[in-house]
């Protein structure tokens, strides 16, 4: 998806340790925004070196955001599946 958005919020970055599958100690980054397209308004993150590197962004102009939206099912303690959307930012300029 690709929208025109402002930016209503930008948390700061999240570092957290992991293990990767190959047994190495990693570092995951992610940073979450909160945007609007003057109707809608949405939670999205930057991930990886993307978030890492990205430097503040200016918070009184249209940015054009290019995201994609996947899906997570989980299960809650009644063993109910439950869905919810996750949009995860490719590019903001």
């Amino acid at each position: 998806m690709e929208k025109t958005v402002f930016i209503r919020e930008q948390l700061p970055l999240i570092s957290r340790p992991y293990t990767a599958s190959d047994g190495t100690q990693k570092v995951f980054h992610s940073r979450g925004f909160i945007l609007s397209d003057g109707v809608d308004e949405f939670y999205a993150e930057m991930l990886g070196d993307m978030a890492r590197d990205a430097q503040p962004f200016e918070m009184n102009i249209w940015h054009r955001v290019q995201a994609y939206i996947k899906q997570r099912q989980w299960q809650d303690k009644n063993g109910q599946t439950r869905y919810e959307n996750q949009i995860v930012i490719a590019k903001m300029v």
